[in-house]
C-alpha cells in the first residue's frame, strides 16, 4: 500500500490542505506546533477511524482533540492511496451526527463497504494495534506496548509458513479458556447445590431420629403404664368378686322387717272392724312398699359402689392401649421415613463422590489448551529466530557492527551482544534503546506486514541518535522500505540524505 494524496477537509488547524505523497523518503519539515502530529493523527483517523468517547474521557479523546478549530460542524477529509496496482479513494466525515464513510476504486468506480472489511482487506489485513507499534512511530514512543506482544504471539502461534492466517489459534485458546471458565464456575455451583441439599437432608434425618426416639419413649411409657393399670383393674375385680359373696346382713334386716309388718296387719284384719281394717290394709300397703322400694334402692347403690371405679379403670385401659397402637403406627411410618432418608443420603454422597460431567468437560478443553500451547510454542521458535535474525541484522547495520547481535527472552528481555561481552537493554544510552526499538519494529513489520507493505510513519524518531546512526539509519529505509513519511523539525535529516544522494520529496508545513 502506498499514500498518494491527503486531503484535509477540515481537521484540526488544517482546513482544505491538500498534501501529495510519493515514493521512497517523504520528508515532512514543519516547525513546532505547525501541525505534523495533526497530519500523523490524520492518516490513522482516515485509515482506521476515530472514535467519539462519552462523559469525562470525552475531554482529553483523540476526537475533541483534532475536531477542527473552524466550523466543528464539518470534521472530513479524503485519503487516496494505491493497493494492489489500484486507485482508490477514502472519504471519511468524523461527526456523529452526519457521520459517513466512503471507499471507492478511481480505476472502475466500484464501490466497496468500509463496515464489512473492505478497508483492512486493502491494508493486508492489519489491526490498528499493529499500525500503532509497527507502521506508526513517534518521537521517544519507539517502544511497543503489551498489545503487540498479544498480536505477535498470536501470529506466531498461528503461523503456517504461508500466508494463510485464518486460524485464529490464539483466540481459540481463548476461547477455551473462556469455557474452562465457565464449566468450573458451573462445576462450584453444583457443588454449593449438592451440599445445600446434604446440609438440609441430614437436618431433616436429625430431626426424624429425634422425634422417632421421642414417640419410641411415649410409647414404652404408655405400655408400662397400660400393664400397671391392668394389673390393678385385676386385683379390683377379685376383691369385688369375694364381697358380692358375703351375705348381706342388711337385706335380710329389711325382710324380717317386711315379715313383720306383714303380720301385723294379718292380726289388724281379724281383731279391728272392717272399715279400720281397710284404712290399716291401705297403711300396711304403704309401709310395705317403702319398705320394698327402700331394700331395692340399697341393692342398687351397693351394686353401684362396686362396679364403678372398675368400669372407670377399664375405660382408661382402653385409651391407653388406643394411644399405645397409635403411637406403634407412628413409629412405623417414622421409620419408613427415616429409612428413605437415609437412602436418599446414601445416594447423595455417592453422587458427590463421583465426577461430574463438567470434571469430563475441563478435562478435555485443558487437553486442547495443552495441544494449542505446545503447537504456539513450536511457531513461536520458528517466528522468534527469525525476529532475533532481522533485529541483529538491523542492529549491525545500525551500529555498524558494534552490536552484531540480539537476544530476545521469553519475556521480551532484550540484550544486545557484541564481540566481547552481552549488554542488557537497561544499561544502554537512550539513543541505543531507541534504535532497538526501532528495529524490533522493523522486524515485526516484516511479519506482519507481508502480505500488503505499509508506508512507514516516523515522528522525530532520529532526536536521541547521532549523525552517524541517523545516517545508517536513512540508507537502510530508502533501501530497505518502499514509502516513508519521515517528519522533523530539524535539518539534519535533509542535510544527511544531500549528503548520502538518498532521493527524497520534501513537504513544507
Amino acid at each position: 500500500m502506498k499514500l498518494r494524496e491527503l486531503d484535509i477537509k477540515n481537521f484540526g488547524k488544517f482546513h482544505d490542505k491538500t498534501i501529495p505523497l510519493h515514493d521512497g523518503i517523504n520528508l515532512i519539515y514543519g516547525e513546532n506546533e505547525a501541525g505534523k502530529s495533526t497530519i500523523h493523527t490524520f492518516i490513522r483517523s482516515m485509515l482506521f477511524g476515530i472514535r467519539r468517547q462519552r462523559g469525562i474521557a470525552a475531554r482529553t479523546d483523540l476526537y475533541h482533540q483534532y475536531e477542527p478549530y473552524q466550523n466543528p460542524g464539518y470534521y472530513a477529509g479524503t485519503l487516496k492511496f494505491e493497493s494492489g496496482g489500484k486507485q482508490f479513494r477514502l472519504e471519511r466525515i468524523f461527526n456523529r451526527e452526519n457521520f459517513r464513510r466512503e471507499l471507492i476504486c478511481e480505476d472502475d468506480g466500484e464501490r466497496l463497504s468500509v463496515g464489512d472489511g473492505d478497508l483492512q482487506m486493502l491494508l493486508g489485513g492489519i489491526s490498528k494495534a499493529v499500525y500503532d507499534n509497527t507502521v506508526s512511530v513517534g518521537q521517544m514512543k519507539s517502544k511497543t506496548n503489551e498489545e503487540l506482544e498479544r498480536v505477535l504471539r498470536n501470529y506466531m502461534t498461528n503461523y503456517q509458513g504461508t500466508s494463510d492466517q485464518e486460524t485464529d489459534l490464539e483466540g481459540t485458546l481463548d476461547a477455551l479458556k473462556r469455557k474452562k471458565k465457565a464449566q468450573e464456575t458451573r462445576k462450584r455451583e453444583t457443588a454449593r447445590n449438592l451440599e445445600e441439599e446434604e446440609n438440609q437432608l441430614d437436618t431433616r434425618i436429625d430431626y426424624v431420629q429425634k422425634e422417632l426416639n421421642h414417640k419410641s419413649d411415649l410409647r414404652n411409657e404408655t405400655v408400662e403404664n397400660y400393664k400397671t393399670e391392668k394389673k390393678k383393674l385385676v386385683e379390683e375385680k377379685r376383691r369385688n368378686g369375694a364381697a358380692e359373696r358375703q351375705p348381706d346382713r342388711s337385706s335380710k334386716r329389711g325382710f324380717k322387717v317386711f315379715l313383720v309388718s306383714l303380720l301385723v296387719l294379718l292380726l289388724l284384719a281379724v281383731f279391728v272392724p272392717k272399715v279400720s281394717v281397710k284404712v290399716a290394709a291401705a297403711a300396711g300397703m304403704i309401709v310395705l312398699a317403702s319398705l320394698y322400694i327402700r331394700y331395692k334402692m340399697n341393692q342398687k347403690t351397693k351394686k353401684g359402689s362396686r362396679t364403678s371405679p372398675s368400669v372407670q379403670r377399664e375405660d382408661h385401659l382402653s385409651k391407653l392401649k388406643w394411644k399405645a397402637d397409635d403411637l406403634k403406627g407412628e413409629i412405623q411410618n417414622m421409620k419408613i421415613q427415616l429409612e428413605d432418608l437415609l437412602e436418599k443420603d446414601r445416594e447423595l454422597k455417592k453422587t458427590m463422590a463421583l465426577p461430574t460431567e463438567y470434571d469430563e468437560d475441563i478435562k478435555a478443553v485443558t487437553m486442547a489448551m495443552d495441544l494449542i500451547t505446545e503447537i504456539a510454542d513450536s511457531m513461536q521458535n520458528v517466528i522468534g529466530d527469525r525476529l532475533k535474525r532481522e533485529i541483529s541484522d538491523i542492529m549491525c547495520e545500525l551500529t555498524d557492527g558494534r552490536y552484531h547481535h540480539v537476544s530476545v527472552q521469553d519475556n521480551y528481555q532484550i540484550e544486545l551482544h557484541t564481540k566481547d561481552t552481552a549488554v542488557p537493554l537497561y544499561q544502554a544510552s537512550k539513543g541505543t534503546v531507541e534504535q532497538v526499538y526501532f528495529a524490533l519494529r522493523m522486524a515485526v513489520m516484516d511479519v506482519l506486514c507481508q502480505e500488503e507493505e505499509m508506508p512507514l510513519i516516523l515522528d522525530e524518531v532520529f532526536a536521541m541518535y547521532d549523525e552517524n546512526r541517523m545516517g545508517r539509519a536513512l540508507s537502510w529505509l530508502s533501501e530497505n522500505r518502499g514509502q516513508v513519511l519521515l517528519f522533523t523539525c530539524q535539518d539534519r535529516e535533509e542535510r544527511l540524505l544531500d549528503q548520502l544522494n538518498i532521493p527524497y520529496h520534501k513537504i513544507l508545513l
